[in-house]
């Protein structure tokens, strides 16, 4: 077979003010199955993307941490991720793909500094975004193909002692 595949990639960091940073990564891949083969045969997969891989995808946030006192401290850091669509098998099955989709994160809490302390509260896809991580697998060869689902939305809490 024969394929190609160039993109880019961007990082950002800017740091506003003392303790204020925005963050931020694009990236852009084009992936595809060339026409024909190395031999000028015409392959199966022409023209479809690699399995997995989005044209585009982005994250977003800022990471805040302002000192209230000396042994004080308080942070937060919401994100946003974002692909377009991926298919989960080189053949680009329709109905074996997840279209674009984005996931709100966050984490923040408070550090006792002195005592190297941390506690925080964290969310993931906060939106409750419905997606799926998977599909086709070994359902397929039974012509039931199987769908994994993403996380759905998701809190806790971690404390963290750092000696």
């Amino acid at each position: 077979g024969k394929a190609s595949a160039y993109g880019a990639e961007l990082n950002l960091k800017y740091s506003v003010v003392k303790g204020l940073m925005m963050f931020g990564n694009y990236a852009f891949i084009h992936s595809r199955f060339s026409d024909k083969d190395v031999d000028g045969t015409a392959q199966a997969y022409a023209g479809n993307r690699f399995r997995l891989t989005p044209d585009h995808s982005f994250t977003a946030g800022i990471n805040a941490k302002w000192d209230i006192s000396e042994k004080l401290a308080i942070f937060a850091v919401p994100s946003y991720s974002y692909k377009t669509k991926i298919y989960f098998e080189d053949a680009n099955t329709q109905g074996l793909e997840q279209d674009a989709f984005g996931i709100l994160n966050f984490n923040g809490g408070v550090e006792l500094t002195k005592l190297n302390f941390t506690l925080s509260l964290w969310g993931d896809n906060l939106l409750d975004q419905k997606y799926i991580i998977s599909a086709g697998n070994m359902g397929s060869l039974f012509g039931d193909p199987t769908q994994i689902p993403g996380a759905p939305k998701t809190f806790g809490t971690r404390l963290t002692w750092r000696f």
